[in-house]
């Protein structure tokens, strides 16, 4: 009995080995395609009259300390200025919105450029090549009346004063 029970389950499970060879269809082919991503732009740029950034310096509200997300991007632009000893003199500016008192703003925007270049000397930049200018809401590069507008306004700009001709490091022929 046991014989017959097992002979039926081998004929009923399915086993392939009794079944025949059955073909299956193959896997279609996958195409796989694998693109680099578009290359980021560069965050900070030298220009003829300025290093541009493309990112806000953060600031805690109200005050001049950095936060810290704003570390890599003030290093970049040290290491901007760093790389180009031909920019023999920088103006650090920070900039306000219109919300507040014009003289509390003049004071807040020194205080942050003096702030940034703080940062600067903290990472290799020589203090005698940076000044810091605070203009307060005197200079909006946008209007006021927005909370975009104010967000635009508040700022720091890294204004080239002096420079001399770049030199180019060449080396001896034997």
């Amino acid at each position: 009995m046991r014989i017959v029970l097992a002979t039926a389950l081998v004929f009923t499970s399915g086993c392939s080995l009794l079944q025949g060879n059955k073909q299956q269809d193959p896997f279609p082919t996958m195409q796989i395609q694998s693109e680099r991503p578009a290359k980021r732009p560069p965050r900070v740029v030298l220009t003829d009259s300025a290093i541009a950034i493309k990112e806000k310096v953060m600031f805690q509200s109200g005050s001049a300390d950095i936060l810290p997300e704003s570390h890599p991007l003030l290093t970049e632009v040290a290491t901007m200025l760093i790389e180009n000893p031909q920019i023999e003199l920088m103006d650090i500016e920070g900039h306000t919105d219109s919300t507040g008192g014009v003289r509390i703003n003049k004071k807040l925007s020194k205080e942050r450029a003096a702030a940034v270049i703080d940062f600067m000397v903290s990472v290799g930049v020589k203090k005698e090549r940076m000044m810091a200018k605070g203009y307060g809401p005197e200079r909006p590069i946008a209007t006021n009346e927005s909370e975009e507008g104010r967000d635009l306004n508040r700022r720091v700009e890294f204004t080239i004063v002096k420079q001399s001709q770049k030199r180019t490091l060449v080396e001896d022929e034997d």
